[in-house]
């Protein structure tokens, strides 16, 4: 009795392994051809591409190639059926490929010898507090102007990037969806990166920090001053896909913040902060 359950367990264990196995086998257009080269039977074939998930490239120049590989056509017609099933059909995606859309949000593009490698931006939240001439303001009964600031934790940013002109490319959510308080909800309520502003930060040894406003008892003006603006190309890849390029960037500490409208109920607490050094 001991040896049958012991039988048992083992052809589950066997059967789960076979079943995990399985559900990894996602064929594509080389899997097929690499089938076909080997003398597999076209009917072994289609019954593969018909029980198995898939990712095939069904494009023009594709199907073309399959046709220089001599792939049957029923067996390339079994492959446009199966592309063509959602339930079956995966889009694979490489993190890595900056003309793909990602989640939305900000990118730098590295290139290194393995190859191109994106990373995220992470958010960082600002503190926006009164600046210098508080104090003059009172003594002048609000003739001295009260300037108010942007400063973010840190003498500099935890994204440091070692090439003075970086690849950056924006994210956008273009189905507009997705509008919720997370990080990146300026992503649906913008579609370009030029709702954006290039800041060059004031750096200190704790913190850095930028000017956006002065007020004093005759007006206020509010904004980024001109000194403290980087200038930046943008190249438009796809829809909701954009490229962006530093223009004459010298090394410091940057952030991308966003310039455009505010919905209601929202807060904008937070900037996409990086340095740029070159050793």
């Amino acid at each position: 009795m001991k040896k049958v359950k012991l039988i048992l367990i083992c052809l589950l264990i066997i059967n789960s392994l076979i079943s995990k196995g399985q559900q990894a086998d996602i064929l594509t257009n080389e899997s097929i051809i690499e089938m076909f080269s080997k003398k597999l039977p076209g009917s072994i074939i289609i019954g593969k591409i018909k029980s198995s998930q898939n990712s095939f490239d069904i494009g023009t120049d594709a199907l073309i190639s399959l046709t220089n590989d001599s792939v049957p056509e029923s067996i390339v017609n079994a492959m446009i059926e199966a592309a063509n099933d959602n339930s079956k059909h995966i889009i694979q995606v490489n993190p890595n490929d900056p003309a793909t859309m990602h989640d939305p949000g900000i990118y730098y593009l590295k290139n290194t010898e393995e190859g191109q490698k994106l990373t995220q931006l992470d958010p960082t939240i600002y503190s926006q507090n009164k600046s210098s001439g508080a104090l003059g303001s009172a003594l002048t009964y609000g003739l001295a102007k009260v300037k108010m600031s942007v400063t973010l934790d840190g003498g500099e940013a935890q994204l440091q990037i070692n090439e003075l002109q970086p690849e950056f490319y924006f994210y956008f959510d273009i189905s507009g969806n997705s509008l919720n308080q997370s990080s990146s909800w300026m992503f649906s309520t913008a579609s370009s990166p030029n709702e954006f502003l290039l800041v060059i930060l004031n750096k200190n040894k704790k913190t850095r920090e930028v000017v956006t406003g002065s007020a004093n008892i005759s007006g206020s003006s509010l904004g980024v001053d001109d000194k403290n603006k980087a200038t930046y190309k943008v190249e438009k890849i796809t829809p909701g896909i954009f490229k962006v390029i530093l223009v004459d960037p010298i090394p410091g500490e940057y952030c991308f913040m966003y310039a455009g409208s505010v919905p209601t109920g929202f807060t904008l607490n937070k900037v996409f902060d990086f340095g740029l050094s070159v050793e």
